[in-house]
């Protein structure tokens, strides 16, 4: 009996060590990935933008989460920076996705903006809503390239806007180079070669 009793004590002290283990270490995870959230976020927040980046980046994160394009400017207008309305996007896409009862995107987003304002952390939020923030954070990588992308097409059309306004440099060198060249004198026919013996 003493001897079962020990090899109970052996498992079960086993048991709960890996518990807590496993418990401590997906704690470290969860924090390690709302740091990661955060980190992003304030990336985004500083980037530059404009009112011509801001419509491509609308543009672009609208269509990436599937909400409307007016509900992404909304939140840019609500003083919002670009890595909180990114995160708030792919929270939302995830909340939708994983929720147990229906739940669309635009709901799930109003969700998650009233807890924001509440002053919860994305940590706290995902936790309460029952989800984690991994594929969250790999949602944000994707709408961290889809801004680049967004930025990169509204400087080429800007880019090409200009230099459609403007005459083509080469152009003008071309008009002025044919004007100075002096014209030259008809040159002598070469005379003909006389042809090879043997051909």
């Amino acid at each position: 009996m003493k001897k079962r009793v020990k090899f109970l004590m052996k498992i079960t002290g086993v048991g709960i060590l890996s518990m807590l283990v496993w418990g401590y270490s997906g704690g470290i995870v969860w924090a390690d990935d709302e740091q990661v959230l955060e980190k992003k976020g304030t990336t985004l927040n500083s980037s530059a933008a404009s009112s011509q980046n801001d419509e491509s980046r609308a543009k672009a994160l609208s269509k990436q989460f599937d909400v409307p394009e007016s509900r992404v400017t909304d939140m840019r207008n609500q003083k919002m920076g670009w890595g909180e309305i990114t995160i708030s996007l792919a929270m939302a896409q995830h909340m939708s996705a994983t929720s147990k009862t229906p739940l669309t995107t635009e709901q799930a987003l109003t969700k998650i903006q009233q807890l924001r304002s509440e002053k919860m952390g994305w940590g706290k939020i995902a936790k309460e809503q029952g989800f984690k923030l991994g594929p969250v954070v790999s949602a944000v990588d994707r709408g961290e390239q889809t801004l680049k992308t967004a930025d990169r097409g509204a400087v080429e059309r800007s880019e090409s806007k200009t230099s459609s306004d403007r005459p083509d440099k080469s152009d003008k060198m071309d008009r002025a180079d044919q004007a100075e060249r002096p014209q030259h004198p008809d040159r002598p026919e070469h005379p003909a070669r006389p042809e090879r013996p043997g051909r």
